[in-house]
């Protein structure tokens, strides 16, 4: 049996993660694009470690997809694409001290909050590995089958990425007041 639980983030608690994501956002000035990044995997690491419900651990996968991307030697970002995907990741300034649930559940939240926010980006990546895994190399490439293997994943991460940026502005332009407010909220 599986039960469906929702609730509602009030003004308050959005006030909670706005002022976590402003302290993220100015201690990202001060922090390298590589700390950022190892911090959110100490961050993602320490879920897998821990017991958590099936729900949470759920959230910490989009975790993980958001590092993949922005470390994906084969899926370069844009700076402008980059550094929205590290102002998500800051929002992980440090993995939860105690390791109790309620620690792991406000990082569950805020996953589920900027993986919205990143919901194209993500999408666009994942159809680009699943692109590049159904091209796989050959075995002994010749030199002309690999030049023509990477243009064609090339071709299709311009293609991808440009999808991707078509369909954030529509959901931008789409959007009402209280989701543009989540947009600027985290810097996306």
């Amino acid at each position: 049996m599986s039960l469906r639980i929702s609730f509602h983030l009030g003004d308050e608690d959005l006030r909670h993660f706005e002022a976590v994501t402003q302290q993220a956002q100015a201690s990202i000035r001060q922090r390298h694009a590589d700390d950022i990044v190892a911090t959110a995997r100490e961050v993602l690491e320490s879920a897998e470690r821990a017991q958590l419900a099936g729900f949470v651990k759920e959230r910490f996968l989009r975790l993980r997809a958001m590092l993949e991307m922005v470390t994906d030697g084969g899926w370069p970002l844009g700076t402008e694409d980059r550094q929205r995907v590290l102002n998500a990741l800051a929002c992980f300034g440090a993995a939860p001290a105690t390791h109790a649930s309620a620690d792991f559940l406000d990082h569950a939240i805020m996953v589920e909050l900027v993986s919205r926010d990143l919901e194209h980006d993500l999408e666009a990546h994942r159809d680009f590995c699943a692109a590049r895994a159904s091209q796989p190399k050959r075995q002994r490439p010749g030199v002309e089958q690999e030049a023509q293997r990477e243009q064609w994943l090339e071709q299709r991460r311009e293609a991808l990425q440009q999808r991707m940026h078509a369909r954030r502005k529509r959901s931008l332009e789409q959007a009402g007041s209280s989701v543009r407010r989540l947009f600027s909220l985290f810097g996306l």
